[in-house]
């Protein structure tokens, strides 16, 4: 009798587990949608809004100055931790928008190459400091001519 009992204990432990993990994929599914379906409605409400933050400056760490189109007027703004307040207003011909997509679909490799150039400059040049700058003109070079 006792050994009916314990192998009806062993798959009641069974069962228990093919429920809970069950129940735990059911709530994986349940929030995946939820964030799919919250994160597409937010993101037709920002396309389809007036207001863009154009570039961001971090002066310290809770403040900003932001750069924002509102309609067909461009303003720039610092925005503290409770306060938000208007610096000045620009002229569109004022603000140089850079293109930060092509930067995005850069592929490893033309970064690769362009940290592998910079490193044959310092070993031809024989110094020892490393210019970011320098590899970050190299990597841009190697993404324009990536793009032409």
């Amino acid at each position: 009798m006792s050994i009916f009992l314990a192998k009806m204990s062993d798959s009641n432990n069974i069962f228990q587990l093919i429920g809970v993990m069950f129940l735990f994929l059911f709530v994986l599914v349940i929030t995946y949608v939820t964030t799919k379906l919250i994160g597409g409605i937010k993101a037709g409400t920002l396309t389809e809004s007036n207001f863009k933050v154009l570039d961001t400056f971090k002066v310290t760490q809770n403040k900003y100055m932001q750069i924002i189109k509102i309609g067909s007027k461009y303003f720039v703004i610092a925005v503290c931790k409770d306060t938000i307040q208007l610096i000045t207003e620009l002229k569109e011909e004022d603000i140089v928008l850079k293109d930060r997509r092509s930067k995005a679909n850069t592929s490893f490799q033309d970064i690769l190459k362009a940290i592998k150039k910079q490193n044959e400059k310092v070993e031809n040049t024989g110094d020892k400091a490393t210019d970011l700058s320098t590899s970050q003109d190299a990597l841009e070079t190697s993404d324009e001519n990536h793009h032409q």
